[in-house]
């Protein structure tokens, strides 16, 4: 077996680790952590996991322009006190 082979073989995943990885995924996807879901399809799984992980990126995307907008405000213009940091940082994270 040449080791070009050999290293394509042993980076594959097993049945055995396949499952483990699906188990994972379904225990921490917020819309499939129940035992009613333990039936799902890999594929499923899988497609969840995704749509899951780009909303979470579109998240991220907007959290940062947001922070972005807030950052280039001169101090003057957010006539903020410590009362008002609270809102200032719900408001970042909706």
């Amino acid at each position: 077996m040449s080791s070009s082979r050999r290293s394509r073989t042993s980076s594959r995943l097993t049945d055995e680790q396949m499952a483990e990885l699906i188990s994972k995924l379904q225990a921490v996807l917020p819309t499939r952590g129940g035992e009613a879901n333990a039936k799902a399809s890999s594929a499923e799984v899988l497609q969840e996991a995704c749509r899951y992980i780009r909303r979470l990126h579109r998240e991220a995307d907007a959290l940062s322009e947001r922070l972005a907008e807030l950052l280039l405000l001169q101090p003057s213009d957010l006539a903020i006190n410590g009362a008002d940091v609270p809102d200032l940082i719900r408001s970042l994270l909706m």
